[in-house]
Formats: C-alpha cells, structure tokens, sequence
C-alpha cells in the first residue's frame, strides 16, 4: 500500500464528519476535501434550485489546475462498475487522487434513480477513501444529468486529479458524454458483438481508447484484434487510440488501461486542450441559469397574472400566439424599464 493511500485512510474518519450548513463553512470544507461538505454541496446542487446552485459554484470560482475527466461508457451489464472500483483504486495507489460519478437511470414520475446496485459499489469505494457518488440522469436524454457538470465543479474544487464518470449506458443515449469528459472510455467484452453495436451507435468514433474486459472469457483477443483492426483505419486523428485488456482475475491488467488513461491526458495537456469542451458546457449552464431565473420564471408570473386579468383565454386562444404576444409584451416592458431615467 502506499504512503498517499495510507495516509488518506487515516484522514478517513475526519472528512466524513458532521455536515457543513453555512456556505462559506461548505466551501472550506469541500477545499479541505472533506466527504460530507462535498456531499452536501452536491445535494444542493442536484435540487434544481438556480439560485443556491450558481451561488456555491461562483464561490468556488475557478481551480488553479482542472481535473481530469474520464468517461466510462459502454452497453449495460459490461461490468462497468466492477472495473471502475479497481480503476479508481488503482488510480489513488498510483497517487492520483480520484472520485467517481455514477449517472443512474431516473424514474419518469419522480426523478430519482431507479438503480440500486450503486450501494455496495459505494461502500467499497469509500472503504479506500474514494468519494464516490450516484446521480439521476433526470430523465435527460444525453444520459448526463444537468447536476453532473456542477458536482464536477465541486470534486475539482477538492482537488481531484481524476475524475471518472460512469453513464446509464444506454447505447446512443451517451454520446453527450464527449461534451464533458477529456478521455472518453469504451468499455466491451468478448463474445457479445458489441463492437457492433458500438460502431452503430456512432460511440467508436468519439472514443480515446477501448477496453476489452472480462479478458478471461473465450474469444477476448479475437474481440480485441477486431477492434485494433477498426481503430487503424483511422489515419486522421493524432492521437493513437489504444486497445487494451482488463480482468478481474488479474489486477495488475489495470496498469495498461491506466497508463493509457494518462497518456492521453498529457496529450490533451501538450495542446492545452484539457476542458476546453467542459468550458463550453459550463457557459452554456451558466447561461441557461441566467435565462432561467431572469426570464423564464418573470414570463411564468405574467402568464398566470394575465390569466387572471383575462388577458388570456386557455379555452379559446391558440397557445403559441399567446405565447408569442407574452414574450412580446416582456421585452415591451424590459426596454421600457431600461431607457427610463
């Protein structure tokens, strides 16, 4: 075991202490790495509340140096979960300080998460110090949840060097992760066509590098030949995508998939494009925060006040030209109240 794992499980018991409520207590305690304030934080964050997300993310500001974002993607039942516990851990032996997203499947009625099996996942995790949290995807198509780019922002301002994120893996559905994650992971296994299946789904071209698990399985380098044969025939990128092997049989088959994990984040570093596409969604967040409380809520309002008025008819007008005299009548009364003295 190494010294920076040993001594981060002896700061175990202190970073799950009790739960900061005042934010500026929150934000010390998310900087000083403690699990609670950074489970809290999260919580808030994931209420859908604009006002209490942007004011814990603008106090966090920007970190001196990002993390690393790495997407785990692939079909359900891979085994993704398994190989990200001994990902993380192999990654926190190597001194790399690292936390997990798991984006979960949401119930349609109410939003939460419909899957369970995060539970025993998390306990390992945290077991070895590794802060490791579910989030529902919120129904959101792209399979990332909104709250994903915010609880990023917050284990970044922890210090994580890594951060790794596991999507629902629901084929098409996880394409949105190339708009968050700087090395994105193709998690197959042999046997089941899922490089098929992967090259129908587009999720081949936007992956940095492939992995064959469950290596112990018959057929696993076949599987893995086929997907070396795919990936040279791509001449037009400059990064090399690797192909590498992992099984739970063998522990020390992580080393390849972590190396591959960082060479790639040095490539990105080499062109200074690590989170350059994490900046672009963050902006685009940030704006629809903005757009949502300075607009959308004030149009909802007069809505409901010229119903009441009787301005507007539900029964008998059409309700995109409602809308549209609405939106009219707001940007009337926006310009009114900014040119007058």
């Amino acid at each position: 075991m190494s010294t920076f794992k040993g001594d981060q499980r002896k700061q175990g018991r202190k970073r799950w202490s009790r739960i900061k409520t005042n934010v500026s207590e929150l934000i010390s305690g998310i900087r000083e790495n403690k699990f609670a304030s950074i489970a809290r934080a999260i919580s808030i964050i994931e209420d859908g509340n604009s006002v209490r997300r942007k004011d814990i993310l603008r106090r966090i500001g920007k970190p001196e140096k990002r993390s690393h974002i790495v997407g785990i993607t692939g079909p359900p039942g891979i085994g993704k979960s398994t190989l990200i516990g001994n990902l993380s851990s192999g990654m926190m032996d190597q001194g790399l300080r690292t936390s997990v997203l798991a984006i979960d499947a949401s119930s349609p009625f109410t939003g939460g998460s419909l899957l369970g099996n995060r539970i025993r996942m998390q306990e390992n995790l945290r077991d070895a110090n590794i802060f490791m949290r579910s989030l529902a995807n919120r129904g959101e198509k792209g399979g990332l949840s909104r709250s994903a780019i915010g609880a990023v922002r917050i284990l970044e301002a922890a210090g994580n060097q890594e951060i790794i994120i596991e999507t629902v893996g629901a084929g098409q559905a996880d394409l949105d992760i190339m708009n968050l994650a700087d090395t994105i992971v193709l998690v197959l296994a042999p046997g089941l066509g899922d490089e098929i299946q992967a090259i129908k789904a587009g999720i081949m071209e936007i992956s940095d590098i492939y992995v064959i698990n469950k290596m112990d399985r018959e057929g696993a380098y076949f599987a893995m030949k086929d997907i070396e044969d795919i990936v040279s025939m791509d001449e037009n990128s400059g990064w090399k995508r690797p192909v590498v092997g992992t099984t739970n049989q063998d522990l020390s088959s992580y080393k390849s998939l972590i190396d591959a994990i960082c060479s790639h984040r040095k490539y990105l570093e080499g062109r200074n494009l690590l989170s350059v596409k994490r900046g672009l969604m963050e902006m685009e967040t940030a704006l629809e925060d903005e757009i949502d409380e300075k607009i959308t809520r004030k149009l909802k309002e007069m809505l409901h006040n010229e119903e009441r008025k009787e301005n507007v008819n539900l029964a008998t007008e059409d309700p995109y030209t409602a809308a549209e005299r609405l939106l009219q009548n707001f940007i009337k009364i926006r310009e009114q109240s900014t040119s007058s003295p």
